[in-house]
């Protein structure tokens, strides 16, 4: 199926310290938008796929336009039987950004996890052909997890979401013992999300926030904390 232009949406980040955890809520509830809370606030859990030269990551550490991160993502626990397991693309051109996702079938999380109990959960879910040879040569790469809650502007056109308390762990195509974390992140992430059509207003809702506009994607940075990639 074709891909429509207008299917891609704006994405812009800004990187917040994590010392400024008090102040973020009330920086985007006093903002021109007036963003008012949606959804419960949960903890976001993903596995990325790269090949094992990191590809894709390179692609974006070298400012590639059009990018890919391939992920599984699930909510909640990290570690244990994961419920409901979504696999991702993450395709992005420029600040323009939009998912394809798949239901996986459960799997589970743990020291005894490979990358070959991931190829068996792929093996036994119900993906198109295509979407099952573009992860050829793809491997587990990089485990993170952190804390996110939702905003959307009153006119519902707008959303944030705020990322807190992140952290990166090292995953590998072999044994795992999950042991090994990089150092606290110190940063949070909030993301400002909307579709093409409200690009003209965004600039008011984007300014008003007093935090540095960052490229910063969680791959990459939890890829370059930890040592020996």
């Amino acid at each position: 199926m074709a891909v429509l232009p207008h299917s891609y949406r704006y994405e812009r980040k800004f990187l917040v310290p994590a010392s400024a955890w008090s102040t973020v809520e009330s920086r985007i509830k006093l903002n021109p938008g007036l963003f008012l809370p949606l959804y419960h606030p949960r903890v976001v859990n993903n596995i990325y796929l790269d090949s094992p030269a990191l590809r894709l990551y390179f692609l974006n550490v070298d400012g590639a336009t059009d990018r890919t991160k391939v992920r599984i993502r699930w909510y909640g626990e990290l570690l244990g039987r994961l419920p409901r397991p979504i696999l991702e693309f993450k395709l992005k051109s420029g600040l323009l950004g939009r998912k394809e996702s798949f239901a996986l079938k459960s799997f589970s999380l743990d020291e005894n996890f490979t990358g070959e109990v991931l190829q068996r959960a792929l093996a036994e879910s119900d993906l198109p052909a295509p979407i099952r040879r573009s992860l050829d040569g793809l491997e587990p790469a990089l485990l993170n997890c952190y804390h996110r809650r939702y905003f959307q502007s009153v006119d519902r056109r707008y959303r944030v979401t705020w990322d807190s308390g992140l952290e990166f762990f090292r995953l590998r195509d072999g044994h795992n013992s999950l042991l090994c974390q990089a150092a606290p992140c110190p940063h949070q992430v909030l993301e400002l999300k909307y579709d093409q059509e409200h690009a003209a207003d965004a600039e008011i809702i984007s300014t008003a926030f007093p935090f540095r506009v960052t490229k910063m994607s969680k791959y990459v940075f939890g890829v370059d904390s930890l040592d020996g990639y």
